[in-house]
């Protein structure tokens, strides 16, 4: 077993220095959060997951599944939804109403089920929020302002907003239905309901922070310059493209745990998080929360939905969670990741 281990000051070699060091912050977020999904890749063994009552029903192969809709299981009870068994879909808005408004109530009190255990996600998370918050206004001062940059910047992003997010998760849905492969409309129908509840915690984080964006006041992202005298939806804290392409990534990537599915949802992502900020609209500390809130919905919504996601396959992050560790140098604010390779069996 060899390590390699990057120097953390090729992250100032780095020609483009500020995606660079966002790339880093959120490799760490992204390396907490995705550590939390490893340790429960198995969804079944949850005891408040729908699939620990399902997953006794479900014999067919994922393969299977995927391709043959005869091989759709035939679950006792459907994603959650108590006697009825009822799915989310175009023909049936009201069950989709109705599960949106569960996500949000097990969504917005999960904090009280916080566990001394999961210190091991939240503490690593914590660090690279707080080094984002540390940056913010280094990264301001570094970009500075390009007209013909964030105009570029604002055209990729437009490919990951909220309203976009969701139609691409809708379209995966219809493409599904078409095809009747029952597994890709399920991606599509819980990527877009994902999307909608990270949109829906952004949305009441943004009123409460009122964060003024990097083109506003004296361009340090102060809190509440204002007071309480005005309230906003549309505050820079946190991203909501960040979120929602976050969110869209970790549902198609967890129904799919191929590396070859999961590399471009979450490159997808994260090219709308740093487009966010090359455009003057988010500084980096907005997009990694936004980012964490996006990972976690999405998780959450295939937990409580899911009924031919993971099974007892090992997810792409499990897999590669073991071979990751992340490096921090807060004198520097400078990041890494140390990567086991295993050169034999």
């Amino acid at each position: 077993m060899k390590q390699f281990r990057p120097s953390s000051s090729l992250i100032h070699r780095c020609p483009i220095g500020i995606t660079c060091k966002l790339a880093g912050i959120s490799a760490i977020a992204l390396w907490s959060l995705m550590s939390r999904s490893a340790g429960a890749q198995n969804y079944a063994d949850l005891p408040d997951s729908p699939l620990a009552q399902t997953v006794a029903s479900i014999s067919a192969p994922q393969a299977d599944v995927e391709h043959n809709p005869a091989a759709s299981p035939k679950p006792a009870n459907s994603a959650g939804n108590g006697n009825d068994q009822t799915i989310c879909g175009i023909t049936h808005i009201s069950r989709c109403i109705k599960d949106l408004a569960e996500d949000d109530k097990g969504i917005f009190t999960s904090p009280l089920r916080v566990r001394t255990k999961d210190a091991y996600w939240i503490a690593p998370l914590g660090a690279a929020t707080g080094l984002a918050f540390a940056y913010d206004t280094n990264a301001e001062a570094a970009e500075g302002f390009d007209k013909g940059r964030e105009d570029t910047a604002n055209t990729i992003s437009d490919f990951g907003s909220f309203y976009a997010s969701g139609a691409e998760g809708a379209a995966i849905y219809f493409i599904g239905l078409g095809r009747h492969n029952p597994k890709l409309a399920e991606t599509g129908r819980l990527a877009a309901e994902a999307v909608i509840d990270s949109g829906t915690v952004v949305a009441a984080t943004k009123l409460v922070t009122n964060r003024e964006r990097p083109i506003e006041g004296d361009h340090q992202g102060s809190f509440w310059t204002n007071g309480t005298g005005s309230w906003h939806w549309d505050s820079s804290f946190p991203s909501d493209h960040a979120a929602a392409t976050m969110a869209l990534a970790r549902v198609i990537a967890g129904e799919y745990p191929r590396w070859y599915v999961a590399a471009p949802a979450y490159t997808f992502a994260e090219t709308i998080s740093v487009a966010r900020i090359l455009a003057n609209a988010h500084f980096p500390s907005d997009v990694v929360v936004g980012q964490a809130i996006g990972f976690l919905t999405g998780g959450y919504v295939l937990h409580h939905r899911a009924l031919y996601c993971c099974g007892n396959r090992q997810s792409i992050s499990g897999k590669i969670m073991s071979s990751i560790d992340p490096i921090t140098d807060p004198g520097t604010r400078t990041v890494g990741a140390s990567i086991e390779i295993p050169l034999a069996r």
